[in-house]
């Protein structure tokens, strides 16, 4: 079932603009100030951009980290201003030497995915690396789309990792997952 999904969701590259509108839409809540450790993935070309949370979180000093492919998967690696990057081999940037960083010092992870559905539900690649990452983090999950990628409905596994907020270019939508989480980052 999510092979056909998959299949049927069109993989263009998203336009700076709507990259834009997203990020701003996050930099706009008060629980992404509230962060000071954050998760970013960076974005191919089909993915939304987050070069400017990237740019944010750092300015602000928050703890930053990427996830980093190794053999087995991924880990996060830590992010400094002066980090250098290099292509890693899915073709994702990463840390050139990216340090360890603990998976529960992430207060907010932005997640990607090829769609996703209102109540958390995530599409990814396939292949559960990003969800076996994403199962050793405590902090508000945030899944970034463009709106033609939110369906209503993406089938989940019992290894699927859900996100707790969905931010489009047009609007946020929170799972019942986030309130909790929410109520923790701001208090």
């Amino acid at each position: 079932m999510k092979a056909a999904l998959r299949g049927k969701i069109r993989r263009k590259r998203v336009p700076p603009a709507m990259s834009a509108a997203i990020q701003r839409k996050v930099l706009e809540q008060d629980w992404w100030a509230a962060a000071f450790g954050v998760g970013l993935y960076r974005a191919l070309p089909v993915e939304p951009a987050t070069d400017w949370l990237l740019a944010d979180a750092l300015g602000r000093g928050a703890r930053v980290a990427v996830p980093m492919a190794r053999r087995k998967g991924y880990r996060w690696g830590t992010v400094e201003a002066d980090t250098r990057w290099v292509k890693g081999p899915y073709g994702v940037l990463e840390p050139e030497r990216g340090g360890r960083a603990a998976a529960g010092d992430l207060r907010v992870v932005a997640v990607p995915g090829l769609a996703f559905d209102r109540r958390g539900g995530r599409l990814g690649h396939g292949g559960g690396h990003y969800d076996r990452l994403l199962s050793q983090t405590r902090g508000l999950l945030v899944g970034l789309c463009v709106e033609d990628c939110l369906v209503e409905d993406i089938p989940m596994e019992r290894h699927d990792v859900p996100v707790d907020v969905v931010v489009t270019e047009k609007r946020i939508c929170f799972a019942p997952s986030a309130a909790r989480k929410l109520e923790q980052l701001t208090g």
